[in-house]
C-alpha cells in the first residue's frame, strides 16, 4: 500500500511554494511537493530571455511572510526573483521531489483519498490534493505553414537557447505581448536588423523602473516598519488602478493619458498610427515599458502591422502579400493559459476529468474548489488572475483559505470536503455577471476569454475583495456529510 500523505502539492512555482511554507509553519501536516522539472522555480525558471523582468513592483512580488529588503530595482529581473525563490525553497528541501511528473490524479471513493500516479509508475496517496500547475508554462506557437522549412534558427521566448549568438543577425520577433515588449529593447543593440511583427497594437505605458539607492535599501533594512509601510503604499497604488478595469468609462480617461504619452514619444505619423490600439485599454493586457517605443524608432528596427501567413526557408510571408528575410525567428506569442489544466489530468469522485466537467460550466469557487472533486484545491484557478496587482497576493489569500478549509474538514467532517452544486453554480453566475460589465467584455479577443467568450481568467473585482472573501471559511457552501456517489 502506497504511503498516505495529509497533503500533496503538484507544482513548485510561487503558489506551490507559498502553500508549502504555510503548511510548514502550521507544523502538523505531513505533506509533499511534486515538481515535474529538474528544479523548482515555475515561471522564473522557465523564462530567461534577454530583458526578462517582472511587471509588478518587487516589494509586492514577494511573499508577505518572507520579505526581502535588498531588492536592486523597483521591478526585479528574473534572475533576482529566481534567487529569492531558491532561498525560500531551501526551507522545504525535505518536502520537495523534483523530476516527479504527475501522469494523473484520481479521487478514490473506497479509500476517500487521492491517488496520484507519476510518469515513473509510482503511486502516491494523499488525503488532500493541491494542484498548482502555473499559468505560464505551455508555450503557444502558431500553426504557420512552412515553419519546418525555415533554414535559420527559430524558438519560443520561453525556450531561449543559452548558447545562441544574435550578434549581426537579421532577427524577427513575432508578437507584441509582454515578452516581446521586453525582448525587443534588450536585443536591439546586438542585431543588424530587427523586425517586429504586430497583429494588434498593445497599450504601452511608462514603467518607471529604476535602481534603489543605497539610502533606500538602508531604510528598508534598518528602520522598523519602513518596508511594510512602503509595501502597503505600493499595494494601494496598484489597487487604485484596478478601479478602471471595472469601469470602461473610467478606463477611457486612462486612454487619453496613454495616447498623449504616445504622441509625445512617437513623431512619425505612420508609426504612430500603427501603434495606436483600436480597442478599449485594459481589454487586453496593458504593457509596461520605458524603452520599447523608443527602440521602434531606431534606424535598423522595423514594425510590420500584418500577421504572418507563411514561413519560407529564408524568411516569412505576411498577409499583406509581402515577403521578408530573416535569419532568426523569435516567437513571443504567449502561452496556452486556458489549456493548462489539460496537461494535469484530474478525475473526480465519478471518474470524470476536470476538463470534461468544465464543459458544462468552467469555474471554481473562489478560484479554488470544484463540485464533485472532493478535497481538491486549485491554486490560481479560474477567475483569480489580475490586471492591476500582484498575483502572489491572490495566491497567499487562497493559501490562507485552504488551510482553514482543511482544518475544518479534519475537525468537523471526518476529512471530507465537498463543494455543493448550488454554491458552485451561484459563484459561477456571479463571476460571469460581474465580468460582463468590465473592460474585458468590451469586444477584443484575448487570452482572458475562453472559447465561448467568457472571462475565466481574471477576478472581476479588486484584490482586496478577494482577500476579504477568503478570510473566513464558510461551511454553509459545502456538503455536511462525507462525499458519496450520486
Amino acid at each position: 500500500m502506497a504511503q498516505l500523505f495529509d497533503i500533496i502539492i503538484i507544482g513548485c512555482g510561487f503558489s506551490g511554494l507559498a502553500m508549502g511554507l504555510q503548511l510548514q509553519r502550521a507544523g502538523d501536516y505531513q505533506f509533499l511537493i511534486l515538481e515535474k522539472s529538474e528544479r523548482p522555480g515555475g515561471t522564473w525558471r522557465d523564462n530567461h530571455y534577454p530583458g526578462c523582468e517582472c511587471d509588478v513592483p518587487s516589494h509586492l512580488y514577494s511573499l508577505s511572510g518572507h520579505p526581502k529588503d535588498d531588492w536592486e530595482c523597483v521591478y526585479a529581473g528574473y534572475q533576482e526573483i529566481l534567487t529569492y525563490f531558491d532561498e525560500k525553497c531551501d526551507q522545504l528541501a525535505q518536502q520537495i521531489r523534483v523530476s516527479a511528473k504527475v501522469q494523473e490524479a484520481r479521487f478514490n471513493l473506497e479509500e476517500n483519498d487521492w491517488q496520484i500516479t507519476l510518469d515513473s509508475g509510482e503511486v502516491l496517496r494523499s488525503r488532500y490534493l493541491v494542484a498548482s500547475p502555473g499559468p505560464l508554462n505551455l508555450p503557444h506557437i502558431p500553426d504557420i505553414p512552412g515553419l519546418d522549412s525555415f533554414t535559420g534558427k527559430w524558438f519560443h521566448s520561453m525556450d531561449w537557447p543559452d548558447q545562441f549568438e544574435l550578434a549581426g543577425k537579421r532577427v524577427t520577433v513575432i508578437g507584441t505581448g509582454a515578452s516581446a515588449i521586453q525582448i525587443v529593447p534588450a536585443i536591439s543593440t546586438q542585431v543588424s536588423e530587427l523586425t517586429i511583427v504586430q497583429r494588434s497594437a498593445p497599450w504601452v505605458i511608462k514603467k518607471g523602473n529604476r535602481r534603489y539607492s543605497h539610502l533606500e535599501k538602508w531604510c528598508f533594512k534598518n528602520i522598523p516598519g519602513w518596508r511594510s509601510i512602503y509595501r502597503s503604499f505600493l499595494y494601494i497604488a496598484q489597487e487604485t488602478r484596478g478601479l478602471a478595469f471595472l469601469s470602461p468609462m473610467l478606463m477611457g480617461l486612462a486612454e487619453l493619458l496613454a495616447k498623449r504619452s504616445l504622441n509625445r514619444q512617437i513623431r512619425d505619423t505612420e508609426l504612430k498610427n500603427a501603434l495606436t490600439p483600436d480597442y478599449r485599454m485594459g481589454c487586453k493586457r496593458i504593457m509596461l515599458s520605458d524603452d520599447y517605443l523608443s527602440t521602434l524608432q531606431l534606424n535598423h528596427v522595423k514594425l510590420i502591422s500584418s500577421s504572418v501567413s507563411g514561413i519560407t526557408p529564408t524568411g516569412f510571408l505576411t498577409e499583406d502579400g509581402h515577403e521578408h528575410d530573416a535569419e532568426c525567428l523569435i516567437f513571443a506569442t504567449g502561452f496556452h493559459h486556458q489549456e493548462r489544466w489539460h496537461a494535469l489530468p484530474l478525475y473526480g469522485r465519478h471518474g470524470v476529468a476536470l476538463t470534461d466537467h468544465w464543459k458544462r460550466r468552467q469555474g471554481a469557487y473562489l478560484g479554488t474548489m470544484v463540485d464533485d472533486f472532493p478535497n481538491l484545491f486549485l491554486m490560481l484557478g479560474p477567475n483569480t488572475g489580475l490586471g492591476h496587482n500582484s498575483i502572489l497576493f491572490m495566491a497567499e489569500a487562497q493559501v490562507h483559505w485552504i488551510v482553514q478549509a482543511i482544518h475544518h474538514a479534519r475537525r468537523q467532517l471526518g476529512n471530507y470536503l465537498c463543494l455543493s452544486l448550488n454554491a458552485a453554480d451561484e459563484f459561477s453566475r456571479e463571476m460571469q455577471s460581474r465580468a460582463s460589465h468590465t473592460v474585458w467584455a468590451t469586444g477584443c479577443k484575448s487570452w482572458y476569454l475562453n472559447e465561448e467568450g467568457h472571462n475565466t481568467a481574471l477576478w472581476p473585482g479588486l484584490s482586496l475583495e478577494f482577500w476579504w472573501r477568503t478570510r473566513r471559511f464558510n461551511p454553509a457552501h459545502f456538503e455536511s456529510s462525507p462525499c458519496v456517489p450520486s
